[in-house]
């Protein structure tokens, strides 16, 4: 794996950059640049990503040297394809200079998802182990690798030559020095023009407010105490059932699933709010009805609701810090992806939400370490589907933690 300079076209991209997620919406650069100077990490270039608040993706930034031939304005090709291909897809695409492999995750670019490869057995096999994570909606790969449901789409065609986000250097230049001097002095003789008006302001401010208190002073006492109502906040994980309690009754109700029906064969199954829900699709030969399940108009699939017991509530549950999350989520192996999740109906509560899903080849038998023992879990429900015999289960969710 390396980092360096492709060509695309006529254009020159950057590759193999370190990606994160910022926490600050207003200062990815700032925290980019500090992030860059911490020991130990050799970056001379740094690329920003803006957030969406309508999707809730956050901002983010990625950190690469300049070694290899990257200078500034180069666009970051990681971050330009996460823009113009927006969803959870991962990609392989054969340049003169190498294979780069692209990963992308809810819009965001993973850390270790931009990355240039020498050897293509080593570029195949990053590709198929995040394959191999589920939750990809695409994945584009060079058709001799025999990837099942890949496409060998160009990466021109993906690319459509989009080059919105770039490198910037680190360290300012000489000259960018001297112009940034010269701003500074036209800055501070401004600042003492603002400085005056600011102080006029606030003697007018002070005016204003002698004359509020005068005012005040003379209504009746009780409409002086009269105070706007505190808002109510709906804490929704404590009336949901504790996530395990939920998984362990999804496997009591898979006991009464028929394990075979003639005729037919299991496609998939989902469990949530309080029900099993299977699918059964029509095989060759001759079929009988699976029992209490209703067909199709064509005949050709069955389903069956099966009513499970219902959970209690948790109860009163305090929620923790997302920072021991996020702590986790970087140590662990990428099994579970994690994502922003938009804050609950305004005005915005104490806390916040993120959105979470994880596979598995059979139900757990507890929640993965990454979730164990958190408080504020909340699953939104399991599925499986069925494909050559092999029940791949999903599992959603969320999790409440407190605002910082």
């Amino acid at each position: 794996m390396a980092s360096g300079v492709v060509t695309i076209g006529r254009r020159a991209y950057a590759v193999g950059l370190y990606w994160e997620n910022s926490p600050g919406k207003g200062r990815v650069a700032q925290i980019a640049r500090e992030a860059a100077l911490q020991p130990g990490m050799q970056a001379d270039f740094y690329a920003v990503r803006s957030g969406n608040p309508k999707t809730g993706r956050v901002p983010q930034f990625g950190l690469c040297g300049g070694s290899e031939g990257q200078k500034a304005g180069i666009p970051a090709l990681a971050a330009c394809l996460a823009g113009q291909v927006p969803g959870s897809w991962g990609g392989a695409f054969r340049l003169p200079e190498g294979i780069i492999v692209t990963i992308i995750r809810d819009d965001l670019v993973v850390p270790d998802g931009d990355l240039l490869f020498s050897d293509e057995l080593e570029a195949r096999n990053r590709l198929l182990q995040e394959v191999g994570f589920g939750g990809l909606q695409a994945i584009y790969a060079p058709e001799a690798w025999a990837i099942p449901g890949s496409d060998s789409i160009p990466l021109a065609l993906l690319l459509r030559e989009k080059k919105d986000v770039t490198l910037r250097p680190i360290v300012l230049s000489q000259r960018s020095k001297v112009f940034m001097a010269a701003g500074l002095g036209v800055a501070i003789l401004g600042l003492g023009g603002f400085l005056y008006w600011q102080s006029q302001a606030a003697e007018r401010e002070a005016a204003a407010e002698q004359a509020r208190l005068a005012a005040q002073a003379l209504l009746p006492s009780a409409i002086q105490t009269q105070r706007p109502p505190e808002p109510k906040y709906e804490r929704v994980w404590e009336s949901s059932p504790p996530p395990f309690a939920v998984i362990e009754n999804c496997r009591q109700g898979l006991a009464l699933v028929p394990v075979a029906v003639p005729g037919w064969s299991l496609t998939s199954i989902k469990c949530a709010a309080g029900a099993l829900t299977i699918a059964w699709g029509r095989t060759k030969g001759s079929a009988t009805i699976p029992e209490g399940a209703a067909l199709n108009e064509t005949l050709t699939s069955a389903t069956k609701t099966i009513s499970l017991a219902p959970v209690p509530p948790r109860g009163a549950e305090a929620l923790g810090d997302p920072d021991v999350l996020t702590e986790r989520y970087l140590t662990q192996d990428r099994s579970l992806n994690l994502t922003k999740a938009p804050d609950d109906p305004p005005p915005p509560p104490p806390w916040v939400k993120r959105s979470f899903t994880f596979s598995v080849q059979d139900l757990p038998s507890d929640m993965p370490k990454l979730l164990a023992d958190l408080h504020g879990v909340m699953l939104k429900g399991l599925s499986c589907n069925v494909s050559g015999g092999v029940c791949t289960w999903t599992i959603e969710g969320v999790i409440y933690e407190n605002r910082k």
